[in-house]
């Protein structure tokens, strides 16, 4: 065998390993991240869709592939829980913004 078609084999094997690690690992640890996050949702957290859609989780079935989530009293929508993207913490304060009237101008 010449030395050419063995460095053409080790070539095309860095190719494929190449594509594995910088294509099919991507998206098999974003689906693991996905997953990780549907199975920490609890009902009655405050979550955010993909979409933006703020809301409090109501019903979660995995097993179905629904969930339920109260946009504002008595709005409910029905959701697949991929279409969350993650539990939002609600505000504890509020910000008052100056409007300037008190400065020395």
């Amino acid at each position: 065998m010449p030395t050419g078609q063995a460095g053409d084999w080790t070539y095309w094997i860095i190719v494929i390993v190449a594509l594995g690690a910088f294509l099919v690992l991507p998206q098999f640890m974003a689906r693991r991240r996905q997953k990780r996050r549907e199975q920490d949702l609890r009902v009655g957290d405050t979550v955010m869709t993909i979409g933006g859609f703020l809301g409090r989780l109501t019903s979660l079935d995995l097993d179905a592939n629904v969930a339920r989530i109260e946009l504002a009293e008595g709005v409910e929508v029905r959701i697949v829980p991929g279409a969350i993207s993650g539990k939002r913490q609600e505000p504890t304060a509020t910000v008052s913004v100056d409007d300037g009237a008190g400065s020395d101008t």
